[in-house]
C-alpha cells in the first residue's frame, strides 16, 4: 500500500480527494468520538498532517515486521512529528496485526476492506483494563483536540497508529539548534479560555538506532524523562490575555550534545494562573492541572 513520500516541511492539509483512505480514517475518528462522547468528553478532529506522519511510521513497521513507538533511527513520535514540521504536543497509540497465509496479500488494502481491521485495533485499545490501560487513557484524554490516523499493509502485516494532538498554541519560529544561554519563546494561545502555564526544557542526548529485534521488545515510551535543564514558571511569562499573545525566555544549562525537548503547558481558567506572585511568594506548580500544548526539539552538536 503506497503512502506519501517523506515530508520535508509541514504541507497544506490535503483535500478529501487527495487521500483514498480519507473516509476510512474519518470512520475511525467517528468511533473515537463515540467513545469520547460516552465518557462526557469533547470530540477530536481528523488531522491530515499527523496522519501523513503516522503513515510513514506504519509503513516502516509493516515493511520491517515490528511494532514500536521508536523507529529504526531511535526516534519517538514527538521527534518524528517535529522533524516533519509539527509543533503541537502528541501522544501515540499503535497496533499491529500479522496474518500467516499462503496468499501473498492476505489483508485487504481497499478502503472498505481495511476498515474492519482498523476498528478492531481501536476496540482493543478501549477494551483495556487498569492498570494496563494506557491506550484507553490516551483515547479518553480530555486535552486532545485532533487525531491523526496512520495505516499500512505490507503482505501479511497490518499496522495502524492513532496520533492524538493537543493543538492550543501557535509558536513563533524557533531555531533548530539550541541557542546559548537562553531561548526566547513567543507565540499565541489559540483558545481564549487558556493561558500559558509552565515550560520545561528536557535534555535527552542523541537517539540510539535500534534493530528490529530490539524494537519488538520495547513497550511504552516517556516523552518527559530527560534531565531538566531549563524551566519557566508562570510569573516569568508575559501574557496578553486579550490578544492571546505571550513571550518568555528559557534559561539554558546545556548538559551536552544531543536533543533538547521543550514542552509548554497551558491551563484554564486564566485567573487560576499566577502571572504575579502574591505576598507569600510561594506557589506549587502542578502540571496535572494543565495541558501539554506544544513541543519543540532542539539539537546541540
Amino acid at each position: 500500500m503506497r503512502i506519501p513520500q517523506p515530508i520535508a516541511s509541514r504541507p497544506p492539509s490535503p483535500l478529501q480527494s487527495d487521500d483514498p483512505y480519507y473516509g476510512t480514517r474519518q470512520a475511525l475518528v467517528a468511533r473515537i468520538n463515540s467513545d469520547r462522547g460516552a465518557a462526557g468528553l469533547g470530540a477530536v478532529k481528523l488531522d491530515p498532517f499527523s496522519s501523513a506522519v503516522a503513515d510513514h511510521h506504519c509503513q516502516e513497521m509493516a515493511g520491517r515486521g515490528y511494532l514500536s513507538h521508536w523507529n529504526l533511527r531511535g526516534l519517538l513520535p514527538y521527534h518524528r512529528y517535529h522533524f516533519a514540521g509539527g509543533r503541537d504536543y502528541i501522544q501515540e497509540n499503535l497496533s499491529r496485526t500479522t496474518v500467516i497465509s499462503s496468499s501473498p496479500a492476505p489483508i485487504p488494502t481497499d478502503p472498505e476492506g481495511l476498515l474492519p481491521n482498523l476498528l478492531a485495533a481501536h476496540q482493543r485499545f478501549v477494551d483495556e483494563k487498569p492498570p494496563l490501560d494506557g491506550h484507553r487513557k490516551n483515547v479518553l484524554d480530555p486535552g486532545h483536540t485532533h487525531v491523526g490516523i496512520g495505516l499500512a499493509v505490507v503482505g501479511g502485516e497490518f499496522t495502524m497508529a492513532e496520533e492524538f494532538v493537543n493543538r492550543y498554541v501557535e509558536l513563533a519560529p524557533l531555531p533548530e539548534r539550541l541557542p546559548q544561554g537562553s531561548i526566547p519563546v513567543a507565540g499565541t494561545v489559540l483558545r481564549k479560555e487558556f493561558g500559558p502555564y509552565y515550560c520545561v526544557l528536557f535534555y535527552e542526548g542523541w537517539p540510539q538506532a535500534r534493530t528490529v529485534e530490539e524494537l519488538n521488545h520495547t513497550y511504552a515510551y516517556e516523552d518527559m524523562a530527560g534531565t531538566i535543564v531549563g524551566r519557566v514558571p508562570p510569573w516569568n511569562i508575559s501574557f496578553n490575555a486579550s490578544k492571546g499573545s505571550f513571550h518568555f525566555s528559557i534559561p539554558v544549562d546545556a548538559a551536552g550534545p544531543g536533543y533538547y525537548h521543550m514542552v509548554l503547558w497551558v491551563r484554564r481558567p486564566i485567573r487560576s494562573i499566577p502571572y504575579e506572585l502574591g505576598v507569600s511568594g510561594s506557589y506549587q506548580i502542578d502540571t496535572a492541572q494543565g495541558v501539554p500544548a506544544t513541543g519543540w526539539v532542539f539539537r546541540l552538536d
